[in-house]
């Protein structure tokens, strides 16, 4: 007996159409935005949107091409089709737009509205032509779709609603599904049909009105965003092309005493770093150094993606400065409406990007560490303008809601982190400016107790929620039992004057963001990430206030110690090292202080000089010029002994001043706390700290002519010649 094999058709219901309608969109408003976007495609001007609930329809009209009987019938009730797709995705033929719209269902979202459609549309020169349906009655008049779903179709004979040879298309959608629509739900639906349109790019072709009878009251007052970026007090516009990057940078701050305009500009094209989360990500895959590109290839990393330009406004959202160019509340209550960074294709928006609850770049979460070096997205309003024939790599989830979260869009998104990045240093120095204007007085104890306030806020919260309890109260506890040793001993030992207030705020601020953003619902692995970097900072200010006793050291025995800490290090970034002390080139001598600090106070130099010597390395890709190091010692009656860390690196990108300062730096990830650090330790062991260029150092030593980088000296004071 053989087997018999029949073949048999595979059936979909009817029903399908009625969940294809409910769930193609999250929302109502974005059934109102697919039509809007099918408007565009149809070369409108002009779309006019009316949500009129006393009489529960809604109905969008615009100017567009319009269409016959037979686009209709072949293309407009041919579900899924590839008109959009493909060979057939083509320019408009009169703004050349290239199609939004591309999966052919679209049209099937109209019943998360309403359950009864009527379409009047007119092409030029043509009769209207008029579609009623009913959904439920469609739907129901046939279990399957099988060719029995029957739509009529009217072809007037004279024009009713486009008269005197105009065209278009009117959609209306009747027995509105939403009973009742709340105000919040109105000013929502109006901030999206008026931000499809780009307010940084003009686009005279295209706008879209919102008239909601008898409701006006309630969207009157939605702000007009180009009013809210009158407000920002900094502008940075930037392109991402396969040339290389371009930006501008421009600081208009309030009237307050100490701060200057400002505007800076790169010299033509040149190279972008890649942001922190980038060079992290290579280096977790990576065999070497060489394996981890600190500069962006921007013919590679743009490939399917296209140039990106991009325009940021940013607000500095203290109360002080907002009362100096407007209505605090007023601008905060706009910027709770409207900041966030937008995506645009062709001058059009690409939803959800930039909505309120949307932080697509984790901007909020990169805070709660470095909240005032770090720009929120709830600070800014942004666009990044795509081309949409360029950008076909960056493909719409069929909801509507974003892009499809692949390798493009991964490269998509830390191209625009790392152009936020580079924005973030190029302003530090005049956001600093504000701070210090700001400025009131503070100590440290002080400081270790709003720490303490802080911290039990955060407790509050965790416990408040089981889920968040469970995975963060062991941390939070860690740290807690940190802020009471630190102040411990700061309150015991009279160590208050060691200029900690500073660093001290800044992880006050963090715990106060990260209690915000527990509050919020951000992820748990990104709060233990956060929690356990202000432990290692706590750790770090830990260390320094430690009471350990001083002992006499060799500083030929704390660089060997150092070298082979680091080891694995230099082998990993290509790092060469010199140090002419360990072979009995260069005297060494005796310090008297604690052990503990003077390593970590080495290990941060050695950090800085291995990053920017190989930064150079591979800004420059000049193959002589391999990234290396140089300690080089020395020792007199007069000054006692001398250490320098040379580099071949890219030398000090701030002043000397700065750069002992806390979290002040030009770092990709960096904190800015390892100068700092060091220049504490030296004081505490009567030392003093000198940074400079390489030549400077030459006064000291005799330096071969390829360290031309920075140079970081130790001067010990209280040092004993070892003969």
């Amino acid at each position: 007996m053989t087997d018999i094999t029949n073949s048999f058709p595979i059936r979909v219901r009817s029903h399908i159409l009625r969940l294809l309608g409910d769930q193609l969109v999250g929302h109502d408003r974005l059934a109102i935005f697919e039509l809007v976007k099918n408007s565009y495609d149809a070369d409108a001007t002009h779309v006019d949107v009316l949500v009129d609930l006393k009489n529960r329809q809604i109905i969008v009209r615009d100017d567009g091409c319009g269409m016959t009987s037979e686009v209709v019938r072949e293309k407009w009730l041919d579900i899924g089709t590839d008109s959009k797709r493909g060979e057939y995705r083509l320019r408009s033929p009169i703004y050349m737009r290239m199609p939004l719209g591309e999966k052919g269902v679209g049209r099937l979202a109209v019943q998360k509205l309403g359950s009864r459609l009527r379409m009047i549309s007119r092409a030029k020169g043509c009769s209207e032509v008029v579609v009623e349906m009913a959904w439920n009655d469609l739907i129901d008049s046939s279990a399957y779709v099988d060719g029995s779903l029957q739509v009529d179709i009217t072809e007037r004979k004279q024009a009713v609603d486009f008269l005197d040879g105009k065209h278009g298309t009117i959609i209306e959608i009747s027995d509105l599904s939403r009973k009742e629509w709340e105000r919040k739900d109105l000013r929502d639906l109006k901030r999206l049909v008026v931000s499809l349109e780009s307010p940084f790019k003009s686009n005279d072709s295209f706008r879209v009105s919102l008239e909601v009878p008898s409701r006006e009251k309630d969207i009157d007052d939605v702000p007009d965003l180009k009013e809210l970026l009158k407000r920002s007090i900094w502008t940075y516009d930037f392109e991402i092309a396969p040339e290389g990057f371009t930006w501008t940078y421009n600081f208009s701050p309030p009237r307050l005493k100490g701060l200057k305009a400002r505007e800076e500009c790169s010299l033509g094209w040149t190279k972008l770093e890649w942001c922190d989360e980038a060079v992290k990500e290579a280096k977790a895959h990576a065999a070497s150094g060489d394996d981890v590109p600190l500069f962006v290839d921007t013919t590679a990393a743009l490939k399917d993606i296209g140039s990106i330009k991009g325009r940021f406004h940013v607000f500095y959202r203290r109360d002080e400065i907002l009362r100096l160019i407007g209505d605090p509340r007023q601008t905060k209550q706009w910027l709770r409406d409207q900041s966030g960074v937008r995506v645009f294709r062709d001058g059009i928006r690409v939803y959800n990007y930039g909505e309120p609850d949307d932080d697509w770049l984790a901007l909020n979460a990169r805070r709660i560490n470095r909240p005032t070096a770090k720009i929120g997205s709830d600070q800014m309003v942004a666009a990044i303008d795509l081309d949409l024939a360029a950008s076909t790599g960056l493909r719409e989830k069929t909801n509507r809601e974003g892009f499809n979260q692949d390798e493009t869009y991964s490269r998509f998104r830390l191209l625009v982190l790392s152009a936020v990045e580079h924005f973030e240093k190029v302003h530090d120095t005049d956001r600093r400016a504000i701070d210090h204007a700001l400025k009131g007085d503070d100590t440290q104890v002080g400081s270790t107790i709003k720490l303490k306030d802080a911290i039990s806020g955060l407790k509050s919260v965790c416990e408040n929620d089981k889920e968040l309890s469970k995975t963060l109260s062991p941390y939070v506890k860690a740290i807690e039992k940190e802020v009471e040793q630190v102040q411990s001993v700061m309150l015991n030992a009279g160590m208050a004057g060691m200029g900690l207030a500073l660093v001290f705020h800044e992880i006050d601020r963090s715990i106060r963001t990260l209690t915000s953003q527990a509050e919020q619902g951000i992820p748990l692995d990104r709060l233990r990430t956060g929690l356990n970097e202000l432990r290692q900072m706590l750790d770090s200010i830990s260390v320094l206030l430690r009471q350990s006793k001083a002992r006499h050291l060799s500083i030929r025995e704390l660089i060997k110690q150092i070298l082979e800490l680091n080891e694995a290090r230099f082998r990993f970034h290509g790092i060469t090292v010199s140090a002419p002390v360990l072979t009995g080139d260069s005297p060494d001598f005796f310090v008297t202080a604690p052990q503990h600090l003077l390593l970590s106070a080495l290990n941060n130099i050695i950090d800085n000089a291995i990053y920017w010597a190989e930064y150079r390395y591979k800004l420059e890709k000049e193959p002589l010029h391999k990234p290396a190091i140089l300690i080089m010692t020395g020792w007199s009656e007069e000054d006692g002994g001398i250490l320098t860390v040379a580099d071949n690196g890219t030398g000090f990108a701030i002043s000397p001043a700065d750069a002992l300062q806390p979290f002040i730096t030009k770092r990709t990830g960096g904190m800015g706390l390892g100068l700092y650090y060091c220049r504490l330790v030296m004081d505490n062991v009567g030392g003093k700290l000198q940074l400079g260029s390489v030549d400077e150092a030459r006064e000291f030593f005799e330096i071969a002519k390829p360290f031309d980088g920075a140079a970081v000296t130790l001067f010990f004071s209280n040092s004993k010649d070892k003969t």
